[in-house]
């Protein structure tokens, strides 16, 4: 039999509230079985809800613990079996750290969930000893235990959507709380009537509280959200109007090139594609990110193609009017000289931003962007690819919303 010293080491060592070691045993070279007792003597009737101490009978049964050293550890435990005097029924003691009916403890579980989320089941799986489909269990009670309370307290919210297979299939919409950057939903479709499905079950009250809703430029998320959010304001994000921009300032660069291919005279053909090559990335950059040789081929570009120089000219003009400190009235006479003097070379980005003007005004007043929401569409990309994909939507649902609660 053990000393009293040395079970008291190893009950500190376990570190389980309320509980204390009785004995323990070897029974391999990396396996210890540990015999713990609940120091609590009395337990609450779940029918009653009266106290008491009676034993009925005991119950031995063995969980696994997260390892110690390089020790597999098992619990042996009694989860007593309690009669209670005042209605006379029989029930089983609830024990803090192991649920009814499990053959491992919480604290286990938790580990196994981060292994997971780290890399995937079947990896988490061999590591712990245990099976998938025990695995693929602590997950979906971590996800009714973890993920079931409705977000409350939702100001600014963040609509954006991600694909769930690769070429631009299947998309799923993912909802953000912009102030707690955390995402609260993952809907299998980006459709209107799913988000509407899903907003209609958080109730009037919480709807009527959010006060701004960033999205991109797409219309459906405009149009639901004028009919479900009578509170909010739309905010058009300024990244995506700056992307459309710079796709149609590349679309014209691509063009250029094309026709300077189809020049006859060599030596101008030469001068002309020596300015438009590896010109892509600088045209897109910000100007005070060029380094000195990107800026010497903007210039040499403006030479040689002038409308693309004056395009890369108003892309950086409207870009200034963004990251100037002005109130959205001010903003308002800025765009309108803007898209008169570009509308020629940008016609496309001109009737989008004539269309969204007042989406895109919105953002003078809080500076609300989809920038967070970007962000965490780029770790979900990560999490399938630390998943070696995910087929199942569900699973990916899950493993998405968890990794939130576990790591961020």
């Amino acid at each position: 039999m053990p000393s009293n010293p040395l079970l008291h080491f190893i009950t500190k060592v376990i570190n389980i509230e309320d509980i204390k070691v009785l004995n323990y045993d070897f029974i391999t070279d990396d396996e210890i079985v540990i015999e713990i007792q609940n120091q609590s003597k009395v337990g609450q009737c779940p029918r009653c809800g009266k106290t008491t101490n009676k034993t009925h009978q005991n119950h031995w049964y063995i969980v696994r613990d997260i390892p110690m050293s390089d020790y597999q550890v098992f619990l042996k435990v009694n989860r007593r079996q309690l009669k209670c005097t005042e209605c006379q029924k029989v029930f089983s003691e609830k024990l803090s750290f192991v649920k009814s009916r499990r053959t491992y403890t919480k604290r286990l579980a938790n580990k196994v969930i981060k292994e997971v989320l780290e890399t995937d089941v079947e990896n988490a799986a061999r590591r712990n000893r245990m099976s998938s489909s025990e695995i693929e269990t602590i997950l979906k009670e971590l996800e009714s235990e973890l993920l079931k309370e409705k977000p409350n307290q939702i100001k600014k919210l963040g609509i954006d959507e991600i694909t769930q297979l690769k070429g631009g299939k299947n998309y799923a919409a993912v909802l953000v709380d912009l102030e707690t950057r955390r995402p609260i939903a993952l809907l299998e479709k980006r459709n209107k009537a799913v988000i509407a499905e899903y907003l209609s079950s958080l109730g009037s009250e919480i709807l009527n509280q959010i006060e701004e809703v960033s999205i991109d430029l797409w219309i459906p998320y405009k149009s639901l959200i004028q009919e479900m959010l009578p509170n909010a304001q739309v905010v058009a994000d300024r990244f995506h109007v700056m992307k459309q921009i710079n796709q149609e300032l590349d679309a014209r660069r691509k063009q250029e090139k094309r026709a300077a291919l189809k020049i006859k005279n060599r030596q101008e053909r030469e001068k002309k594609l020596t300015g438009l090559t590896h010109s892509k990335y600088p045209l897109l950059k910000k100007k005070e990110c060029l380094s000195v040789q990107e800026q010497a081929q903007i210039d040499l570009l403006k030479k040689v193609a002038p409308d693309l120089g004056e395009m890369y000219r108003n892309k950086e003009a409207i870009r200034d009017i963004f990251e100037s400190p002005i109130t959205s009235d001010e903003a308002l006479d800025k765009f309108l000289e803007w898209t008169q003097g570009a509308y020629k070379l940008f016609p496309k980005s001109c009737r989008t931003i004539s269309r969204w003007i007042d989406e895109i005004l919105a953002y003078f007043d809080r500076r609300t962007t989809q920038g967070i929401v970007e962000g965490i569409n780029q770790k979900i990309k990560l999490i399938k690819c630390r998943a070696y994909g995910l087929t199942n939507f569900n699973s990916f649902r899950r493993r998405v919303l968890l990794n939130w609660y576990f790591f961020c």
